[in-house]
């Protein structure tokens, strides 16, 4: 007998909505797309017209899906399994505390939040409801990293010694005039938490650590917007190792790369992605192990390992439709969430306070709280 879909409900009808859509309709997901909310209607028809999919599902979609302006009102008459929020950064909080109250499990863009005290909040109501969350993290669903994550977990690298991440992610003033609330620290902050939060995540997770020190610096030196378009920072990790952290998006903006670099006793990583183009450099003992890994994703995940990168979504919803029919944890879950959090903010309040701060925060610190920072010429 087939199983009954999960009813997903997406509200935010933004850039990245539409790889919700072609995720959540991929054949055989498990999962029915019950209803889309944003402001008005005409973000939804918008939408739309960037999916990938054909003229018959689009229209069987519009037909099938009910339309909301008010996500209140959908959390209500809707009650879906699964509910996805695409809103801008600043809005997370809310609407995800609503959705979860009402019992749905969520699917969650990155950032959790932009303070400390609503991701504590967001995962604790997690735990009393005993629902899931899965974060947005794309980078651990890409091909070969959970594998990797496994590996030196279990010390096939040996003692670690540092990482390093270069975000690279340009976008010209345009992108952020396009939006009045992008670039803002009250709804988006800059190039730490927007584009380096992924992979500030997918590190702590390969080295299997979380942060327990912070220090930056920030500049905005080509962008009219509130926050930074430059960052440089280094995180420590509380098994002794160091991440260095470089983000900006002032490269050009047909150039997109980010690059992870690990480096362990008994060997050495590289990856990355550059202009939708993935690679990686896999070293144990000298010894290059390319092919092995690569053997191993076909193993583990079939070809849909490989055709991860074409839409990491469909990753993220296939774990969270496993993470609830079998009640565990997403493999990017609320306290992964929380922790990338907290240690962008710890990164934002070195750079304003001029010294190194130690994690978790001694106290409540949200991205707002920089809006009086002071850049430099």
């Amino acid at each position: 007998m087939a199983e009954t879909p999960l009813r997903v409900a997406l509200i935010g009808c933004g850039r990245i909505a539409a790889k919700h859509i072609m995720a959540i309709t991929k054949r055989n997901s498990g999962l029915l797309l019950c209803a889309v909310a944003d402001t008005s209607s005409r973000p939804f028809d918008k939408l739309f017209n960037t999916c990938k999919l054909s003229d018959k599902k689009k229209h069987q979609i519009k037909k099938d899906v009910n339309t909301y302006t008010d996500y209140k009102q959908l959390l209500e008459k809707e009650k879906p399994d699964i509910t996805a929020i695409t809103v801008p950064s600043g809005l997370h909080y809310i609407i995800a505390k609503a959705a979860l109250r009402n019992g749905s499990h969520l699917l969650l863009e990155k950032p959790m939040s932009m303070s400390t005290i609503q991701t504590k909040e967001l995962l604790e109501i997690c735990e009393q409801k005993n629902r899931r969350i899965a974060m947005g993290h794309i980078f651990r669903y890409f091909p070969v990293v959970g594998n990797l994550q496994t590996d030196i977990a279990a010390g096939r690298f040996g003692k670690l010694s540092h990482g390093s991440v270069v975000v690279r992610w340009g976008h010209d003033q345009s992108y952020y005039d396009h939006r009045a609330w992008r670039g803002t620290w009250s709804n988006d902050g800059g190039v730490l938490m927007n584009q380096c939060v992924h992979a500030i995540d997918l590190m702590c997770w390969l080295m299997n650590s979380r942060a327990v020190a912070a220090n930056a610096m920030l500049g905005k030196r080509f962008h009219d917007m509130e926050a930074e378009d430059l960052a440089l920072g280094t995180l420590q990790l509380d098994n002794g190792a160091l991440c260095q952290i470089e983000g900006t998006t002032n490269s050009p903006s047909c150039d997109h790369e980010a690059a992870f670099y690990l480096l362990g006793k008994k060997g050495e990583v590289r990856l990355g992605i550059r202009r939708d183009r993935p690679y990686f450099d896999i070293r144990i003992n000298g010894k290059k192990k390319n092919l092995e890994y690569f053997i191993r994703e076909i193993r583990s995940r079939g070809l849909f390992g490989l055709f991860a990168l074409t839409n990491p979504h469909a990753g993220i919803y296939a774990d969270l439709k496993d993470a609830v029919l079998n009640e565990k944890s997403p493999i990017a879950d609320a306290e992964s969430g929380m922790m990338s959090v907290e240690s962008v903010l710890a990164l934002y309040l070195s750079a304003k306070e001029k010294k190194q701060i130690k994690i978790p925060l001694a106290k409540n610190f949200s991205a707002e709280e920089m809006s009086e920072y002071i850049f430099g010429t």
